[in-house]
């Protein structure tokens, strides 16, 4: 009889109660993903603004009134 009530009184002296509902914490953790998916979109494309020999066209100073266009581009406005 005592093994069977024992667990029990253990069990009920050592209950915590929670300091918030338990729907706050999925809230709170909603709240903090929100966050950081914020950050995550704040530095997208933050690798392409970067001048890189891959990724950067040579852009020459020409002379409005010469070559291909106006300002080296061509009449369908296609770059170099």
């Amino acid at each position: 009889m005592l093994s069977t009530v024992a667990p029990l009184l253990v069990g009920a002296e050592t209950h915590v109660e929670l300091p918030v509902p338990p729907f706050a914490y999925g809230l709170m953790a909603l709240a903090v993903f929100a966050m950081m998916l914020a950050a995550l979109f704040a530095f997208r494309q933050a690798a392409t603004k970067l001048a890189r020999p891959d990724n950067t066209v040579a852009h020459e100073p020409t002379n409005p009134y010469e070559g291909p266009g106006v300002y080296g581009h061509d009449d369908d406005g296609a770059h170099h």
